[in-house]
């Protein structure tokens, strides 16, 4: 029997055959090869076509990830980032309490992974194609994502003091939903999670991650100082 994240990636499969994937998939920084796109999605590869989402590199694939890709290559979204980021709750309607509930559950599993390990997230942001902005606060480390080439993601790591644990926070370009709305955005974060944590494992330390042709797509360098958190919500700042 289908799942119910199965079902939301077969419902979306229409609409995908009848998308114009050769119009869709460039304008939305895929590549166009014969009758597939493909498109880069957090260090790996996949075939888009008519008929669905697979990895190019012949392997499985989350089907979340799946509905994430279906969706965005026939979004009609376009424009620019904003370089004005907010966590994902707060692209939302919710009341504080759901904010921080999402929030947890969101963040938790890489606070578990690398709250004591930095050298482990940097090593992952640096294999998915992750570029550091230069931060002057001490214990706080900003970086950018782009997990699709219209997504813009801003992750910032706060090392524990003597006030607070460690805190990992993930943040959307606010141009985002544009692009996605917000049940794909969140299973984006999802697979971003379980991609940041893979990538950061001790079993991949002395290899690249484990994708093939990867098309990691990073951040002009020029672009470095155009990007920054521009305020923090809450008790440290």
């Amino acid at each position: 029997m289908a799942t119910g994240y199965e079902k939301i990636y077969a419902a979306l499969l229409p609409k995908l055959a009848g998308c114009d994937l050769a119009q869709n998939g460039p304008r939305l920084g895929g590549a166009l090869v014969r009758d597939a796109v493909i498109m880069p999605f957090l260090g790996r590869r996949y075939l888009i076509t008519s008929g669905g989402v697979e990895p190019e590199d012949g392997g499985l694939a989350d089907v979340n990830s799946k509905s994430v890709l279906a969706y965005y290559v026939t979004s009609s979204g376009a424009g620019d980032f904003l370089y004005d980021f907010a966590p994902l709750n707060r692209l939302t309607g919710m009341i504080d309490g759901q904010n921080s509930l999402a929030g947890g559950i969101m963040n938790g599993p890489l606070i578990r992974e690398f709250a004591d390990n930095y050298s482990g997230f940097e090593r992952a942001m640096r294999r998915l194609g992750g570029v550091e902005i230069p931060e002057p606060s001490s214990g706080k480390h900003v970086w950018q994502l782009r997990p699709l080439p219209k997504i813009l993601c801003q992750i910032v790591f706060y090392d524990a003091d003597d006030e607070f644990p460690a805190e990992i926070q993930i943040m959307f370009d606010k141009s985002a939903p544009r692009f996605l709305d917000f049940e794909c955005l969140a299973f984006m974060t999802g697979a971003m999670v379980k991609a940041i944590i893979k990538a950061g494992g001790k079993a991949s330390a002395d290899g690249p991650v484990s994708t093939k042709n990867n098309m990691a797509i990073r951040l002009p360098q020029e672009d470095a100082q155009a990007f920054r958190l521009s305020s923090r919500t809450g008790p440290r700042q």
